[in-house]
């Protein structure tokens, strides 16, 4: 009886593992990617290329932050542009219809 109430903890125990690892890899992948590719509606190409651009607006940042400690009224409207086209292709590769393969 009680080997068989040991084989049942330990049985569950590793299922219990074994899905938190699912979950911890699905939570590391919305968080490198962005929360639409687990569902099909983004491909990893377009992800990757979307995770590229917002490196680069964070970068325009933190220079223009470094020349002076101040963003001036021309690197704000730079960063703004770039933040609209950013949100703009965002929305055409959610809304593209394509299925993940």
């Amino acid at each position: 009886m009680k080997t068989k109430l040991l084989l049942f903890i330990l049985l569950f125990a590793g299922i219990g593992f074994t899905a938190s690892a699912q979950t911890d890899q699905q939570k590391l992948r919305k968080h490198r990617y962005g929360h639409h590719i687990g569902q099909g509606k983004i491909t990893k190409g377009e992800a990757i290329h979307l995770q590229k651009k917002k490196h680069h607006i964070r970068r325009d940042v933190r220079m223009a932050k470094c020349n002076d400690g101040k963003i001036g009224p021309m690197e704000r409207k730079h960063i703004r542009k770039e933040m609209r086209q950013y949100k703009r292709q965002r929305h055409i590769a959610v809304h593209n219809n394509r299925t993940r393969k």
